[in-house]
């Protein structure tokens, strides 16, 4: 397997390529970034298995002449609003198979768009297979096969230590990085959610408390993102889907709504949004004493069983080193395995159509310090409306 890593200097990128690079199955692992230097760094980690390609993926033809003999395009290149539907569709062309971690519910939608040219082409595409989405979508469908009729599913994954979100240190002068401009543009405008049994865009940062198991009441914060559009291609009994925020600080969303009515009245622009937000002082605030412990990531699912309302929930005891670069980039590499034998059907699909939890939470358990998917995954359940 030949596999090319976009992105593949930045911080979720380059803990992908370390993943690959490890897998006996890729012979070779091709370290793409428009900043070679980053490129040449990441690749001289893996002498023999890995090497650097300059590429600026906005640049068609030398995207296409670096895809040429790729078995698998794994991107990690951002904001996914801007390149994730171009590079798909050069991934296509190359007629190679392509992982990602598009993490914007436009885009996925354009990109599901795609499933009858990648299926003409033998292409399988398995778009947003990351932290969210990736294993919150796989934690909702943990959750979901233990209630008989879901009705809801909220997705959803802590604020807390948000300020590691770009992966990796820069300096004051640079770019913020494409994690905080995409996070504030699904903290702006409106987002797709879907409610009432029909898909709906809403304005986000709308908050809310669940009963959670394990964890007493949780207030959550809605966000825009793919989960909540793509769960219910599977669940097709939802009426409610959403993507959500978890903090022990309710100052942090204070402060983002401050940040999103300036962007909505075009007094910032999304990036300077971003930079507020990687400021020192525009940080998520630390965790207050004796606040709750807020889940890393999870799945929360309201149904019925056996005609009673019930609310089950998955969520993860740890993470993989790394913060967002860990927990983003270690799932998309992983998910190499999921071509190495019998690959999924050709199309475009998304994590919970083409990848069985278990299966891969018993590969991922180990990169977070467990020996299995059981000791990594928790799990709870409570009767509707009644506290943990």
């Amino acid at each position: 397997m030949r596999v090319v890593v976009l992105g593949g200097a930045g911080g979720m990128g380059r803990t992908a390529v370390r993943v690959a690079a490890e897998l006996g199955f890729v012979r070779e692992v091709v370290v793409a970034d428009r900043h070679l230097a980053g490129a040449e760094q990441v690749a001289a980690r893996h002498r023999g298995k890995a090497r650097p390609a300059h590429v600026d993926v906005r640049d068609m033809a030398a995207l296409a002449a670096v895809l040429d003999g790729a078995t698998v395009v794994m991107n990690a290149s951002g904001p996914f609003f801007e390149l994730g539907v171009p590079v798909l569709e050069a991934v296509i062309a190359a007629g190679a198979h392509y992982l990602d971690i598009c993490d914007d519910w436009e885009p996925t939608l354009q990109m599901l768009a795609l499933d009858a040219k990648a299926r003409a082409r033998g292409v399988t595409a398995i778009v947003g297979m990351g932290a969210s989405p990736g294993l919150t979508n796989l934690l909702a469908v943990a959750a979901a096969r233990t209630i008989e009729r879901p009705l809801e599913i909220l997705t959803g994954w802590s604020i807390d230590g948000v300020e590691d979100a770009g992966g990796q240190a820069r300096a004051p002068s640079d770019e913020p990085s494409a994690a905080v401009v995409h996070w504030m543009q699904q903290l702006s405008g409106k987002i797709r959610v879907h409610n009432g049994g029909a898909s709906v865009l809403v304005k986000p940062l709308q908050r809310r408390e669940i009963d959670f198991p394990g964890h007493g009441r949780l207030a959550v914060w809605s966000v825009g993102h793919p989960e909540a559009v793509t769960l219910p291609r599977v669940f097709g009994g939802l009426q409610a889907c959403t993507n959500v925020m978890a903090g022990s600080d309710e100052r942090t969303f204070a402060g983002l709504r401050v940040l999103q009515t300036l962007v909505d009245r075009k007094i910032l622009s999304l990036k300077e949004a971003a930079r507020e937000i990687e400021k020192p002082d525009g940080k998520a605030s630390a965790k207050p004493a004796g606040a709750a412990e807020v889940p890393s990531l999870f799945g929360w699912v309201r149904g019925e069983t056996a005609g009673r309302p019930v609310i089950a929930a998955a969520w993860l005891r740890g993470l993989p080193a790394g913060g967002m670069s860990g927990a983003t980039g270690v799932p998309l590499g992983l998910a190499l395995h999921r071509f190495a034998a019998e690959r999924p059907p050709a199309g475009v699909v998304t994590p919970e159509e083409a990848i069985d939890p278990a299966w891969f939470f018993d590969l991922f358990a180990p990169f977070c310090g467990f020996g299995s998917g059981a000791d990594l995954v928790a799990r709870g359940e409570l009767p509707l409306g009644v506290g943990a």
